[in-house]
């Protein structure tokens, strides 16, 4: 059985085949826990790039796995039970793969695989989908799939370069609607050499503070007065606008995003000052902070001083911040947003109900807010669709005031919004109904 702690999967090592030629064979299940991400990924990548270094490339394909719903799976069956459905999963995938195949894990519940271009179509079916019959777990069969990037081992003649672009085309699969898998071609090779572009400009761009701070003003709903805002970032570089979109997924997969995050609480701590200094009544302004600092030790306390330096008053700054599906992670938030309550930092959840919304997230951390997703604003067209966003926003605010947590709806566009999160007592917004995201200088002037 695969449990963490103890056994794991697939495990590669070279041996020889009757021709001379080296290869890598699929071997037995014992393989120590601890070598899984080690050994046999490195043995894996050495099969890779001497495949993509051989004439035999045309022959064969590559493909990186991310298999989902594994946090429900835990979840509901416990992590011993998870393991049997991910090893299951990946036995029904190294039964498609064919002798000269290999398979390796790549962390969590991420694989890469190798295996002829014969195989492909049972190795896509196995993406879309297979239904696991696992009795000891389940009395019903359990439906897995992944998310997946391949691509034509001919396409590149370094193995880590295939490997990129197999992750590049599973990214992108991920959120692109109607399918979960793609295979590399024109257009992803130029988005990942986007991606190289961004990389290789960021850190000039920030020394020369090519990124500038925006505000988008949050209103209160009493009586239509600004009562904060978000700092937002955008990035000018040869005097053209890069919007978010553009850059900060780039920031966020290469950890970049982290520089990024505390360049702006810099800035707003500094304009703050600024306005305190020059007799102005400032607001609270919320800055982003992104899950990838999650797991760095000296966090709050790099928080907190950044802060501090600038000798704000209490409750100036906001630190928002998003959920997170994963256990670790969740611990690491809770003891962070902990941390800054304690401090005087207000903390607010960003995005609620966009993704994996726990109720634990709210009964086992102290926010001060609660950030509702636009996507359950009620756009008032009357439709069954719509009604029921009425329902959900109406019992998050009613859920959220009797934990003592405050409600800001953000995306609000039209005024039927604005008076229908009156009418629930939701008296937060943001969005561009009120005001779109803009340079500090217009910004200071409604201070």
């Amino acid at each position: 059985m695969f449990r963490p702690g103890g056994r794991r999967l697939l495990h590669g090592v070279f041996g020889s085949s009757a021709s001379g030629e080296g290869r890598l064979l699929l071997m037995n299940i014992n393989t120590p826990d601890e070598q899984m991400g080690g050994c046999s990924f490195e043995h894996a990548m050495e099969y890779l790039q001497q495949i993509a270094s051989s004439p035999q490339a045309e022959a064969y394909d590559g493909v990186s796995l991310n298999l989902t719903g594994m946090t429900i799976i835990n979840n509901r069956f416990g992590m011993d039970n998870g393991s049997k459905v991910m090893h299951a999963y990946i036995a029904q995938l190294k039964s498609r793969i064919g002798d000269d195949g290999v398979i390796a894990r790549i962390g969590g519940d991420r694989f890469f695989a190798v295996y002829r271009k014969e195989h492909r179509e049972d190795v896509i079916a196995c993406v879309k989908g297979v239904i696991l019959k696992l009795p000891e777990v389940t009395d019903q069969g359990i439906f897995m799939s992944s998310n997946a990037g391949f691509i034509r081992i001919s396409e590149e003649k370094d193995a880590p370069a295939l490997m990129n672009a197999m992750n590049t085309a599973r990214r992108i699969a991920k959120y692109r609607p109607n399918t979960t898998w793609l295979f590399y071609d024109e257009e992803i090779r130029r988005k990942l050499n986007y991606e190289k572009q961004v990389e290789t400009m960021f850190r000039t761009a920030i020394a020369a503070e090519e990124f500038q701070v925006y505000y988008q003003p949050k209103v209160e709903l009493h009586r239509y007065h600004l009562c904060g805002a978000e700092a937002l970032c955008r990035w000018f570089h040869n005097g053209q606008m890069m919007m978010p979109g553009d850059f900060i997924p780039v920031l966020e997969r290469n950890g970049a995003i982290c520089d990024l995050d505390f360049y702006v609480l810099e800035h707003v701590c500094r304009d703050l000052r600024k306005w305190l200094d020059e007799g102005r009544k400032i607001v609270c302004v919320s800055v982003n902070l992104s899950r990838c600092n999650l797991g760095n030790p000296e966090l709050l306390d790099r928080i907190v001083n950044t802060i501090r330096k600038y000798s704000l008053p209490e409750g100036t700054v906001e630190i928002e911040v998003t959920e997170t599906a994963s256990e670790v992670s969740f611990h690491e938030l809770q003891k962070l947003i902990v941390g800054l309550r304690e401090a005087g930092i207000p903390c607010s959840l960003d995005d609620f109900g966009a993704g994996y919304s726990s109720m634990s997230t709210l009964s086992e951390i102290p926010w001060s807010f609660i950030k509702i997703d636009r996507s359950l604003v009620p756009v008032g067209n009357g439709e069954p669709k719509d009604e029921k966003r009425k329902i959900l926003i109406r019992s998050i605010v009613s859920m959220a005031e009797a934990l003592g947590i405050s409600c800001i709806t953000e995306g609000v566009e039209t005024l039927s919004q604005s008076v229908f999160l009156k009418s629930i007592d939701c008296y937060l917004a943001q969005g561009f109904f009120f005001d779109r995201p803009m340079p500090r200088e217009q910004f200071e002037s409604r201070l």
